[in-house]
Order: structure tokens, then C-alpha cells, then sequence
């Protein structure tokens, strides 16, 4: 008889808890770039595992705003960086109008949603 207290967690309450870890990462993340933490919501959404785990929606999102992070304090190429990870996870992506405006990432995105 096995008498260790090891315990299986079923497959379903194990994704969801990846899933809340995963979306609570990414919104700390959001929440350092909303706060104007832009260093910050590049490290908290760099480096948590959890996210880079998740489906591809939640990875998305968390390179778009690292995106918006990077062309926020003057990084282009890191700022392109992420958009065309974004944009292989999923070539239908696309930015939200009020997004697409943006004078300093718009420009990046939409050159590279064209293939430039």
C-alpha cells in the first residue's frame, strides 16, 4: 500500500490555475504600463513564465505591450522586436483603431503588417 500523501490535481483545475497565474502576470505587467513603469512592465512581462506558457491570446498581449513600452521610451528596434514576435504568434493580429493611430507605434506596426 502506498502511503505517500502525494496528490494528483485533475488536468482541468491544473490549466485553469495556469490560466489565472498567466493572466494575473499579465496584468501586473499591464499595470506597470499604465502606472508609466515602462522598465518595469518590460521586466514583468519578460520574464514570467507563466505568460510565456499561456495560449498564444495571452503571449500576444503581453508582446504588445512591451511593444508599447519599448517605442514609448525611445527603443524602436526593440519596440519591432515585439511586434513581429506578436505578429508570428498570429499573423491576423491586429491593433485596435485608437491603437493604430498611436504617432509613435503605429507607423512601426503598420509598416510591418505590410511586409516592410
Amino acid at each position: 500500500m502506498d502511503t505517500s500523501s502525494k496528490t494528483v490535481v485533475p488536468a482541468s483545475a491544473a490549466e485553469d490555475h495556469a490560466r489565472v497565474a498567466a493572466q494575473a502576470a499579465l496584468n501586473d505587467g499591464i499595470g506597470l504600463y499604465n502606472e508609466c513603469d515602462y522598465q518595469g512592465a518590460v521586466k514583468q512581462l519578460g520574464s514570467a513564465s507563466e505568460i510565456w506558457a499561456a495560449d498564444k491570446a495571452t503571449q500576444t498581449e503581453a508582446l504588445i505591450y512591451m511593444a508599447f513600452s519599448y517605442c514609448v521610451t525611445a527603443r524602436p528596434v526593440l519596440c519591432r522586436n515585439q511586434f513581429e514576435k506578436a505578429l508570428k504568434l498570429d499573423p491576423t493580429f491586429d491593433l485596435a483603431q485608437g491603437e493604430k493611430g498611436h504617432p509613435l507605434w503605429g507607423p512601426v506596426f503598420e509598416r510591418l503588417k505590410k511586409g516592410k
